[in-house]
């Protein structure tokens, strides 16, 4: 495990907990109503946003930030759930990495930007592709059910039980793929997204094409992308969606 994760995961394990206690999200996903869990969700992320953000490296890069807020503004927009507002954050690291937190939270790695050359396609298929775990609730789905809490009440919280799978698991979690179709719904509707943005949906296949060459050096890659499944299998499917969603059009 990277320094980077493993510090952060130091921090969310200790830190994080009376957030979450505080949103009672347990109860409210398992018991409460749609816009219950809706409301507990982006309490949980908020306060997962707030200790990750004092423990990463932040980039003050205006022009950067306008971009990556351009982009997702223009994604979000098309996405049908309206309740839904993303927050976009930079910040430093050497791996390529970008990772979405429950309630619209999205992070970029100014080494991501600069494997995807800083064009907007490619970063508009990264964008929306985060985007679509937390618009398909794979990033709340994965916390629940990791923590194995569906079936659990809000006795866990009092217990302590999660402050210490927060500590042992929670950054793992954070930093392991979705699981097959989950990556591939995601690719799915990532393009859809950047298509209808106005996005040219080549953006995503020229990324993945760089990213197949570049395989032979996982140390160019990290963590991110070799989690993901291959461009080999990716690229296909892409090519093929983008050539019917061009057709519709």
């Amino acid at each position: 495990m990277s320094g980077f994760f493993f510090n952060l995961g130091r921090h969310i394990g200790r830190r994080a907990v009376p957030a979450i206690r505080k949103s009672k999200w347990i109860w409210d996903s398992v018991a409460g109503s749609e816009e219950e869990a809706f409301r507990a969700e982006v309490s949980l992320g908020t306060g997962m946003a707030t200790e990750l953000r004092a423990t990463i490296e932040l980039i003050d890069d205006q022009q950067t930030a306008l971009l990556l807020a351009d982009i997702c503004r223009r994604l979000s927009a098309r996405a049908r759930d309206k309740r839904r507002t993303f927050h976009c954050t930079l910040f430093r690291d050497p791996s390529p990495n970008a990772m979405a937190l429950p309630g619209g939270f999205l992070y970029f790695s100014d080494s991501l930007l600069a494997l995807c050359e800083r064009r907007p396609d490619e970063l508009a298929f990264v964008a929306g592709h985060e985007m679509a775990h937390v618009l398909l609730g794979h990033a709340w789905d994965r916390m629940l059910t990791q923590a194995a809490l569906r079936a659990t009440s809000l006795a866990t919280a009092r217990m302590g039980q999660l402050g210490g799978w927060l500590r042992h698991q929670g950054i793992g979690i954070l930093r392991s793929a979705h699981d097959r179709q989950q990556e591939r719904d995601a690719d799915e509707l990532a393009l859809r997204l950047a298509v209808a943005a106005g996005f040219a949906p080549g953006g995503a296949v020229t990324l993945l094409q760089r990213i197949q060459r570049l395989h032979a050096d996982p140390l160019a890659l990290g963590q991110y992308f070799a989690s993901h499944p291959p461009p080999s299998e990716r690229i296909p499917f892409l090519q093929a969606l983008a050539g019917r969603v061009s057709a519709a059009r």
